[in-house]
C-alpha cells in the first residue's frame, strides 16, 4: 500500500489531570515544557492526585499528527514501539480505527510508554513523561518498503532523547532522501533543542525539508530573542518553515518567497496540549495536497484550534474535515488577510 504520509516516534499513553499553578511548582518541573520521569516517580504524581479526575488517551507528538492527517484524508502510516499490555493494545485500536497503519503490540515486557499530562487554569500543559518501551525503538523497525512511495516523511524531535530512537528517525529521512520524498521534522520542545543543539542542527541542514517549531524553540535554536530573526535563520537552512506564535497565529516561509503570517481560528481553550501537532499535521496535510503555503498554514491553524477545544491531543471527532469550509471560515474571521 502506498502512504501518503509515513510518521515516526515515541508511542505514548496520556494521562492527563487538571491542576492548579502551586501543584506544578510543588513538583518542581518547568512548567510548558516536557520532563523525563520514571515509572515510579510519575506513580507518585497520580497518587497525589488521585482525587481528581484522570483522562487517559492515546498520544505521542507524532502520532498525534499522523492521526490528525488521516482524519482529514490522508493515507498514514505511524512507526511507535507499545507493549502487549492495557496501554498497547488501546493505543492499537486507537490508531487502527481511524485508518492509520499500525504495527501493533510487541511481544515486550517492559511497558507501553506513558505521558502524565497537568493541565493548569491557563490551559497550558506541563507533561511528566516515561518513555517505556517506545525507548526500543530501532533502526531495523524501519521498512524501506513502508517510505519508498510516500508523499512526505515525518520525524519528532522527541526521538533525540535516546541513541536508538535517534537513529530510527535518521534511518527514516535517509530513506526519504534516497527516493527523493521531502522530510518534515518538529523541534519539539525548547528541552530537546537545548539539550541536542548541535546534532539537531547538523539533521536540519542535510536531511530536512519542511521544519516545524514553535517560537521558544525556534528562539532556543537560534540563540536571537527576537521570533522573526530567528524564523529568518531557520528559513536559511530549510526550504519551508511553520513556526507557532500563540494566540498571534503563525508564520510560514518558503525559500526565495515571502513569509505569510496567518491568524488563528477564535475558540475557548481548554488545553493546549496537541496544538503543535496538530498543526503540522493540518500543514502537511495541504502541502501533500499541492495547497498553497498560505491555505497550507490555514488547515494546520484550524487543526490546532480544534485539538485546544478539548482535553487531549487528538482531533475530536466532531471537527469538520471540509478543506474549502476551513478556507471560508478563515477568510470570513480574518476579511483583511484572506487565503
Amino acid at each position: 500500500m502506498n502512504y501518503d504520509l509515513v510518521g515516526i516516534g515515541n508511542a505514548l499513553v496520556d494521562i492527563e489531570v487538571q491542576v492548579d499553578d502551586a501543584f506544578v511548582k510543588e513538583i518542581s518541573v518547568t512548567k510548558g515544557g516536557m520532563t523525563l520521569f520514571s515509572a515510579a516517580e510519575q506513580e507518585k504524581v497520580l497518587h497525589a492526585l488521585k482525587a481528581k479526575p484522570h483522562k487517559v488517551s492515546s498520544g505521542g507528538s507524532a502520532a498525534n499528527t499522523i492521526h490528525g492527517a488521516s482524519i482529514l484524508g490522508a493515507k498514514s502510516y505511524y512507526l511507535g514501539r507499545v507493549a502487549n499490555d492495557d496501554n498497547g493494545r488501546h493505543y492499537t485500536e486507537d490508531m487502527q480505527s481511524c485508518g492509520v497503519g499500525f504495527c501493533g503490540t510487541g511481544s515486550d515486557t517492559e511497558g507501553t510508554g506513558t505521558c502524565v499530562i497537568l493541565i493548569t487554569p491557563d490551559t497550558e500543559r506541563t507533561m511528566l513523561t516515561n518513555l517505556g518501551v517506545s525507548t526500543l525503538l530501532h533502526p531495523d523497525n524501519v521498512d524501506e518498503t513502508i517510505i519508498s512511495n510516500a508523499k512526505a516523511v515525518y520525524v519528532e524531535g522527541y526521538l533525540w532523547t535516546g541513541d536508538e530512537t535517534r537513529e530510527a528517525g535518521l534511518r527514516m529521512a535517509r530513506i526519504a532522501k534516497k527516493h527523493g520524498i521531502p522530510v518534515a521534522f518538529t523541534l519539539s520542545d525548547a528541552f530537546v533543542v537545548n539539550s541536542f543543539k548541535d546534532s539537531l542542527l547538523d539533521f536540519i541542514q542535510w536531511h530536512v525539508d519542511i521544519l516545524f517549531c514553535n517560537e521558544v524553540e525556534a528562539q532556543a535554536m537560534t540563540g536571537e530573542t527576537d521570533s522573526r530573526k530567528a524564523f529568518d535563520k531557520l528559513l536559511a537552512r530549510v526550504d519551508t518553515l511553520f513556526v507557532t506564535l500563540g494566540s498571534q497565529g503563525s508564520l510560514a516561509g518558503k525559500s526565495g518567497h515571502e513569509p505569510v503570517q496567518v491568524g488563528t481560528f477564535p475558540i475557548e481553550a481548554v488545553d493546549t496540549t496537541g496544538a503543535g501537532d496538530l498543526y503540522a499535521a493540518g500543514a502537511l496535510y495541504g502541502l501533500i495536497n499541492d495547497r498553497s503555503l498560505q491555505e497550507s498554514a490555514i488547515i494546520g491553524s484550524y487543526c490546532a484550534a480544534q485539538v485546544v477545544s478539548h482535553i487531549g491531543g487528538r482531533l475530536p471527532a466532531h471537527s469538520h474535515t471540509r478543506i474549502e469550509s476551513i478556507l471560508t471560515d478563515y477568510r470570513r474571521h480574518h476579511p483583511q488577510n484572506p487565503a
